[in-house]
């Protein structure tokens, strides 16, 4: 089999617009991605066997570069990548034992051979070429033309390799072996092989081709300063031995506009680094709402020749720590401005390419759908990022905060250090110029660490202090956290963050509060012993109410009470809400993990935006009919409070027992507003129901920009009512007699089945007495009321994914309807579900009626029964629940009309 470079490639665009030779393809660089022969070693042969030979047979199957082996993508399978399916099983030493359940601990393949050929072009010929791999997890030998030319450790950094004296005229054979180890504790390491998500082994980022001079630069780094109108550019030049006299020169230029400065020549230095100070004129900062880059030319001269020519680009924006008012507590400055930090973690994994997204497009959306939910920033986590990712960061305006991989759990050791800071500082020397990084993060969770025991661990604190230090030497520009705690554990850290995971807004509200009232100067809190607070920004780095491992639930309830909570307190000076996307098993996200639209019951972007209007309470409660309830308001930013009060109206809806919906308030101002204060008063009817009030902002233009929920549930003690000259008669819907082939669920709001649920095909019967003295030729027409849905194991968020069923209601022996139940839908608009623990499922408001003899058919010895009949409409789905008036969406129970003649 003959490979074609050309019939397929995958991430065909330059991977490095931050450090690039020029980027048109077959003159500047050369794109190796696409098919390569490939063979999997797992007797560990090839070595000895001599496969990286050119004379040998190609290895016998196809890959696809730049997608790790456990992708899809790598493949061709991409088709059934998606929420459901994450992994491709050819990875697997047996694939047909491999299933969702056990792929994290199943035997894998450790060891894979890649070969391709390929030609350079001509006007190469005289230049030093290399390779260049994004990333290969871990170790990579590479042969050209049966000789070897390297080997290196790369994980997530590019290695490269000087390829010219192994090139042979025409085509060449290029043979990489990549090995991934099973024991992965001395690596540097995020979630991909720690025995979270699926692992990532082989060539992950594009593999390229680009021709070099004899001395070249290696990297440029730029430090902007806003303030005084400048930026210095440190160039960092590779030359052989003897080469001498070099000098660098530089233009800058706007994105798309003239040449701003021109730096230079500057001579070399003996340790191959000069530095050269360009003045900015009037410079144009870099902000997420106006992410502004300047580009960069460099060039590497000897005797007048340009022996390289490198470009970059940059931002030029200040990152500092500062009070947010005259008297305020300290916040993250861009520009000067304090910021309120509004993100998210972003785990960076996609369901088609693990590690690896599946093109440029899909980066950049992943960004944009950061912005949509109003977010400003996220937490990269645990990654360092392909640098598109980063690229699209600074051209979509997100701030990073940029977690550096750790090690094992276990993984402390002195060459687990080395590797580790082999790689974190070439995380920051080789993302040095994107302006959307505001912060590194050294550790997570004191993973590798010792976790519980790291605060009684004094030598390696010292070491994470060491570490902190040297970050700051080696980037002065960027805030540095030691770790991102959930253990209460900073050592020195210029952002004090912690972590929590609540689902109960009464517990997360205490929580806040603890928190907020340790963090000071001098407190010890959320230090190790022996160390202590200064001045450092609260951050909330991790917060949730579903985490990890609860399976998949709705998180619109707890992201509006969480966040409600963290914004209530301006010492808090953002959050990281987990998370971007779901990823794999694990459902929090605000996206599903094929970025797909998760339903919220309203838009998380009015609730994670700049402006917030805040509830200063619980976010449902239960009344008596014809209470009064007051509900605090609060305004965020406040030092815009006034504005946003204007702007801000409230209104008042009340649902009764019998799913009717009417105005209570209709949309006014706020009364009693004093300074970033307000308050909503509403007197609830006389009558059991639901009243949901919403709190809506706009901004200048009339858009919306902020919103909050709040639900007062009203309950008596009445069970029947006269309506409408006729009777309604009630029955709880745990009162039902079911008969389903799956598991049947009653569930009990203070003691009474409020809630029944039965999975697979079955029915569902409600016996309704009539009242003494009524007969069944006294009735006009029948009709039963219920709120209904499918049943499915769970309560996953409303999305895409539904969950249907068909229903036929009967009335007696009488069929009155036939329909279809889209799905169980789980979100805010559950409010009753989610008040009373049951997981805010909710259904549709359903209604059959039986008119004239079929009505008065269908009462039976003073009784009329109501079966409610499901069969699936898929073959995995289907069911039925029932929703009471404590349950659900709408206060309403099982109920049957009549009328009478």
């Amino acid at each position: 089999m003959t490979v074609n470079p050309h019939a397929s490639l995958p991430r065909p665009e330059h991977p490095r617009p931050d450090l690039h030779r020029g980027m048109r393809p077959g003159i500047d660089w050369q794109n190796l991605n696409g098919d390569w022969h490939f063979a999997f070693d797992p007797d560990d042969r090839g070595l000895s066997e001599g496969w990286s030979e050119p004379s040998r047979e190609p290895f016998p199957r196809t890959i696809v570069v730049p997608f790790p082996w456990e992708s899809h993508l790598a493949w061709g399978t991409q088709a059934q990548a998606g929420n459901d399916d994450w992994f491709s099983r050819e990875a697997w030493l047996d694939p047909g034992s491999v299933t969702r359940d056990n792929y994290r601990e199943a035997a894998r393949h450790t060891v894979g051979w890649y070969r391709r050929s390929f030609t350079l072009p001509e006007d190469w010929h005289g230049r030093r070429v290399w390779l260049i791999i994004g990333a290969a997890d871990w170790q990579a030998r590479v042969w050209l033309n049966g000789q070897e030319v390297g080997a290196a450790e790369s994980g997530y950094l590019p290695i490269e390799f000087d390829l010219t004296d192994a090139l042979g005229a025409g085509e060449n054979t290029l043979v990489i072996r990549v090995e991934d180890p099973e024991d992965h504790s001395q690596q540097p390491i995020g979630k991909q092989i720690s025995n979270w998500y699926t692992r990532t082994s082989g060539i992950w980022q594009t593999v390229w081709l680009e021709p070099r001079g004899e001395a070249y630069a290696t990297e440029v780094r730029v430090l902007p300063d806003l303030a005084d109108e400048r930026a210095e550019l440190v160039v960092s030049v590779r030359a052989p031995d003897g080469m001498c006299d070099l000098v660098v020169e530089a233009d800058v230029r706007a994105a798309a506009g003239p040449t701003v400065a021109t730096v230079g020549p500057a001579r070399v230095g003996e340790e191959g680094e000069v530095r050269l100070a360009a003045e900015i004129p009037a410079p144009i900062p870099w902000t997420p709402d106006a992410p502004h880059m300047y580009r960069v030319t460099v060039r590497v001269l000897s005797d007048d020749e340009t022996l390289d020519t490198v470009h970059t680009q940059f931002g030029m924006r200040d990152i500092d720590v500062g009070p947010l008012d005259e008297d305020g507590p300290a916040y993250i400055r861009l520009n000067g401005r304090s910021v309120y930090l509004r993100g998210a973690l972003d785990q960076s994994f996609h369901p088609e390419g693990v590690y690896s997204h599946p093109s440029n497009e899909a980066i950049r959306r992943d960004l944009l759908l950061a912005k949509q939910a109003g977010l400003n920033f996220l937490r990269l986590h645990i990654k360092t990022p392909d640098p598109r990712y980063c690229y699209w960061a600074d051209r979509v305006g997100v701030l990073l905060m940029c977690d550096m991989p750790g090690f094992g759990y276990d993984g402390y050791s002195e060459p687990a250090k080395r590797r580790w800071e082999r790689n974190a500082w070439g995380q920051i020397r080789r993302d040095f110029n994107h302006p959307s990084i505001f912060a590194w993060c050294l550790f997570n969770e004191t993973w590798g660490l010792g976790g519980r025991e790291y605060a009684d661990l004094p030598e390696r604190q010292e070491w994470v202090r060491a570490c902190y230090e040297e970050a700051k030497r080696l980037d002065p520009t960027r805030l540095v956290e030691d770790n991102s705690a959930c253990l209460y554990d900073h050592v020195i850290t210029d952002i004090n963050s912690w972590h929590f995971y609540i689902n109960d807004c009464e517990q997360a509200r205490e929580h806040v509060e603890h928190v907020v009232a340790q963090t000071r100067p001098g407190s010890p809190f959320n230090y190790v012993p022996g160390h202590e607070q200064g001045d450092e920004p609260l951050l909330n780095s991790e917060y949730g109410g579903i985490s990890a491992r609860m399976g998949d639930l709705d998180v619109s309830w707890c992201l509006l009470f969480l966040t409600n909570e963290l914004r209530r307190h301006e010492q808090v000076c953002g959050y990281v809400y987990t998370e971007l996307t779901d990823i794999e098993w694990e459902h929090n996200g605000i996206y599903d993990y094929d970025r797909g639209t998760k339903q919220f019951g309203y838009d998380p972007a009015l609730i994670l935006g700049e402006e917030f209007v805040g509830f200063d309470c619980v976010p449902a409660i239960t009344v008596a009919p014809g209470a009064t309830v007051e509900t605090p308001v609060f305004l965020r930013p406040s030092a815009r409070a006034a504005s946003l009060a204007r702007r801000t109206t409230w209104r008042a809806t009340f649902t009764d027992r019998f799913g009717h919906e009417r105005v209570l308030v209709r949309p006014c101002a706020l009364k009693g507003v004093a300074g970033d204060r307000a308050s909503i008063a509403v007197t609830v009817p006389e009558e059991p129901g639901l009243v949901r009030i919403e709190a809506l902002a706009r901004d200048r233009r009339g858009r919306p920009s902020a919103m909050n929920l709040r639900f007062i549930e009203i309950v008596d003690g009445n069970e029947d009512a006269t309506v409408d000259g006729g009777l309604a008669l009630r029955l709880l819907a745990g009162a039902g007699e079911a008969d389903f082939e799956g598991p049947v669920e009653r569930a009990e709001v203070d003691g009474v089945a409020h809630l029944l649920a039965g999975r697979g095909d079955g029915e569902l019967t409600y016996r309704f007495a009539l009242p003494d003295g009524i007969r069944g030729e006294d009735v006009a027409s029948l009709t039963v009321l219920a709120e209904l849905s499918s049943a499915r194991e769970g309560a996953p968020q409303t999305s895409a994914d539904r969950w249907p069923t068909r229903l036929r209601v009967a009335l007696g022996a009488t069929e009155a309807a036939e329909l279809e139940l889209p799905d169980q839908p789980a979100d805010a608009r559950g409010a009753l579900s989610h008040m009373h623990g049951l997981l805010g499922r909710y259904g549709t408001l359903v209604t059959a009626k039986l008119a004239g003899e079929q009505a008065r058919a269908a009462v039976e010895g003073g009784t009329v029964s109501v079966t409610f009949t499901t069969e699936r409409a898929a073959s995995d789905r289907g069911g039925l629940t029932v929703y009471g008036s404590r349950a659900g969406r709408y206060p309403c129970d099982v109920t049957l009309f009549i009328k009478f003649l």
